[in-house]
């Protein structure tokens, strides 16, 4: 995986003809670039809950997605070449590919040229989870062809296979979220960002004033994928993460000992009982309320500006 929410780039050469048909000059922002890294080769995913029409507001993404990606070189600054795909349910998949089949000889008629497209299925059976490829033309290369059509991702048994979360908790996407998957997504990653402040913690060297970043937390919480993650709501979100951490450090023998700023805590240990008092209140710490707090806005995650 080479970024996630990454902007891409046209031709500049392109750009005027972009502005006068009214899709405008800004680069699309796919979900996951994947790169084969031997030949500079990318997938470009953009995962959607369910299929749109060519009649969609979604199409203009669409439209610059297949446009930009022909030319892999502007795109993403790579020798290779770029597949645009769509990552959704395995069962919306045939009408997505009609969509994009309608979107891509709009564009062709307009003059430009088309990267190769299609859709990635996701679909769960007894064996386990499976990923569909079906792409729009059969690609020349040999690690293209060869992850078409179903490949096993996770195996399980009756039907209970489930991706890991490395990323638990998606600002940008979780308008998509039921209720309750909103609060699981949220509960864990507050769980995985506190058990990474515990690591911190316990490692300190006491008596110490120990400055807790909650950048080093949240590459923990999402397995260093923050590194690669784009997204402008992550400044706000980790924001928001490190004072609710403060917040519950804050009591006890802490009690005036932690001061929170926007980026990172100083929690001052002046002996083992302290280290250990921080140690025991992120451990109990209730993720689930806090989690539910978060949709209360008393640690606002969604709106982490305020």
């Amino acid at each position: 995986m080479r970024s996630l929410g990454a902007k891409l780039a046209f031709n500049a050469a392109l750009r005027p003809k972009l502005v006068e048909l009214g899709l405008g000059a800004n680069p699309p922002e796919p979900d996951v670039l994947l790169h084969h890294i031997s030949s500079g080769d990318h997938l470009v995913l953009e995962c959607k809950t369910t299929s749109f029409g060519a009649e969609s507001s979604t199409t203009k993404q669409a439209r610059k997605l297949l446009i930009s990606c022909f030319d892999a070189n502007s795109a993403l600054g790579v020798n290779g070449h770029a597949i645009v795909a769509y990552v959704l349910a395995k069962e919306d998949c045939e009408r997505q590919l009609d969509a994009l089949r309608d979107i891509a000889a709009e564009v062709s008629e307009q003059g430009f040229n088309v990267a190769i497209y299609g859709t990635l299925g996701l679909e769960i059976d007894d064996k386990g989870l499976w990923a569909h490829l079906t792409l729009s033309e059969i690609p020349e290369q040999d690690h293209a062809r060869s992850i078409l059509g179903p490949v096993l991702i996770a195996s399980g048994a009756s039907g209970d296979a489930r991706p890991l979360y490395f990323i638990p908790f998606d600002p940008t996407t979780d308008e998509n979220q039921t209720p309750d998957e909103r609060l699981y997504c949220r509960k864990i990653l507050t769980e995985r960002f506190y058990l990474a402040g515990v690591a911190v913690i316990g490692q300190a060297e006491v008596p110490d004033c120990l400055v807790i970043k909650a950048d080093t937390l949240f590459r923990e919480a999402t397995y260093g994928f923050s590194d690669k993650w784009h997204a402008k709501e992550l400044v706000g979100l980790k924001s928001k993460l490190i004072h609710g951490m403060a917040t519950i450090l804050n009591k006890k023998s802490l009690k005036g000992k932690v001061v929170a700023s926007s980026v990172s805590l100083e929690l001052r240990l002046g002996d083992e009982e302290d280290r250990q008092t921080a140690i025991s209140l992120l451990l109990r710490a209730n993720s689930e309320q806090l989690a539910l707090n978060t949709l209360s806005g008393q640690i606002d995650m969604d709106n982490p500006e305020s």
